[in-house]
């Protein structure tokens, strides 16, 4: 016949076992539902309106204007590293020579690096160029312009960024080719929307 301590020795041994188990599978079930919770925190939209101070070199003469850059993003968030938006934007930049304006649209791809969101855009749309002194009847025209660019977005608030950004745009303008390039620095407002998850910069 066994001894009753040594009974108890198993008897108390085998309840440590199982509630280490049941402790670790309670661990488990906390951590996969954190990480669900995680990922649906991240899911979501969001539109990000943006208005940016430009330094435009509109390839006409040795000229610089100084305009300004307005848009709007909008992210639907997926479950990925990389994030794609869709952008319109508005840029002006009249001048002493040479006056272009252009309306734009297409694919910005980002991503986040401690709290930085570097990023690329490929857009296209319409331009209008404006001669300020012309010397026929020749006083402005327009073209199809696509450019492609990228930046960064740094957080400064909650929902604050600031913004730099850069593009080269590509105008046909039969018989000439342009390729005005854009620099712009600014800020832009995040608008979320938690209707499927907010998202957390």
């Amino acid at each position: 016949m066994r001894n009753p301590l040594y009974l108890l020795h198993l008897l108390h041994k085998n309840w440590i076992m199982k509630s280490a188990f049941c402790l670790g599978i309670s661990l488990s079930a906390t951590a996969t539902a954190s990480a669900q919770a995680d990922w649906t925190a991240q899911r979501g939209t969001e539109i990000v309106p943006f208005v940016q101070t430009t330094l435009l070199s509109p390839d006409w003469g040795q000229t610089r204007n100084i305009g300004f850059t307005a848009g709007i993003d909008y992210t639907r968030f997926l479950r990925s590293v990389v994030q794609p938006s869709l952008e319109l934007r508005f840029s002006n930049a009249p001048g002493l020579n040479v006056g272009e304006h252009s309306f734009t649209g297409g694919l910005k791809i980002a991503t986040t690096i401690h709290g930085i969101h570097p990023y690329a855009t490929m857009l296209a749309g319409t331009g209008g160029i404006t001669f300020m002194n012309p010397t026929d009847t020749y006083g402005s025209d327009t073209s199809f312009v696509y450019s492609l660019g990228g930046g960064l977005e740094v957080n400064v608030r909650s929902q604050w960024k600031l913004r730099a950004d850069y593009s080269r745009q590509h105008w046909d303008l039969d018989p000439q080719t342009l390729t005005p390039t854009l620099y712009s620095v600014g800020v832009a407002y995040s608008i979320p929307f938690h209707g499927a998850g907010g998202r957390v910069h």
